[in-house]
Order: C-alpha cells, then sequence, then structure tokens
C-alpha cells in the first residue's frame, strides 16, 4: 500500500480520508477534575512517542476552556477527538463557545497564558475555528 498525502483545510478537517484512520471521541463535564480524565485518555489511545507530547495539549487545551469560555458553567461540557493516521495525529478540544470576561483576580499571571505557545511548541501546526455549538482548537503532528 502506497502512502498517501492527507490535505487539511484551515479548521483542520481533513479533505481526504485514509481507511487505516481511526477518529476517537470523549465527553466530559466542564470541571477542573475532567483534565486528568482526557490527559488518560489520549495516554490510552496513543502508546507511542506522541502520547506525551498529546497530553500536555489535551491539558492546556482544556484548561483554556474551562478558563475562557462557557465550558465552566454548570452544564457545561469539552469534548475532544483525536485523529489517528500512519501519517499524523490530531487533537481537537472543543468548548462551549464564550463566556464574558473572567473577573476573578486571584489569579496569578505567572501561572497562565503560555499554553497555547507550549501547545504550538510541540504541534507542526495548530490553529482553531468557530462551531455551531462552541469553538475548537486543534493541533497537529505529522508521524
Amino acid at each position: 500500500m502506497a502512502p498517501t498525502t492527507h490535505q487539511f483545510t484551515d479548521d483542520g478537517a481533513s479533505t481526504d480520508s485514509d481507511k487505516d484512520d481511526c477518529v476517537w471521541r470523549v465527553e466530559v463535564p466542564g470541571v477542573a477534575e475532567a483534565i486528568p480524565l482526557l490527559r488518560r485518555w489520549v495516554r490510552l489511545l496513543l502508546v507511542d512517542e506522541l502520547a506525551e507530547a498529546f497530553e500536555l495539549i489535551v491539558s492546556e487545551y482544556s484548561t483554556n476552556a474551562l478558563w475562557h469560555t462557557a465550558s465552566s458553567r454548570p452544564g457545561g461540557r469539552i469534548r475532544a477527538e483525536l485523529h489517528i493516521s500512519r501519517q499524523q495525529t490530531r487533537l481537537t478540544v472543543l468548548d462551549d463557545g464564550p463566556v464574558l470576561a473572567r473577573t476573578d483576580q486571584s489569579a496569578d499571571p505567572d501561572e497562565h497564558g503560555r499554553g497555547l505557545l507550549v501547545a504550538d511548541s510541540y504541534a507542526g501546526d495548530i490553529g482553531e475555528y468557530d462551531c455551531a455549538d462552541g469553538h475548537a482548537t486543534w493541533a497537529l503532528i505529522r508521524r
């Protein structure tokens, strides 16, 4: 079987598919206790060298979803999708969309604001897009 090239749109969606691709999805409540669950979910699905990078990325993206979106409100949720192929792996984290600016003044600025930079340092490509029920942030690593 010859290798295939995948093309991606600006929102990280594949324009073609490989019959060997796997797509896994999970939805968790929008609470801080769900972040370790998402990290373990990634670790269970990725038993290769990409697991550590994607554990970090899912943690950063889901923390941002809790900190900056309606996902942290009562009934909020975070959805994650892991698209695995022979050529690349893409993680997408979907939140419940925008919320008014956070007014929590107790947060230490040194502890926030680096998540997207960290994800970008691990991923080959990153992006984000708005969708019907929220906002999505994705990271892709080619093998």
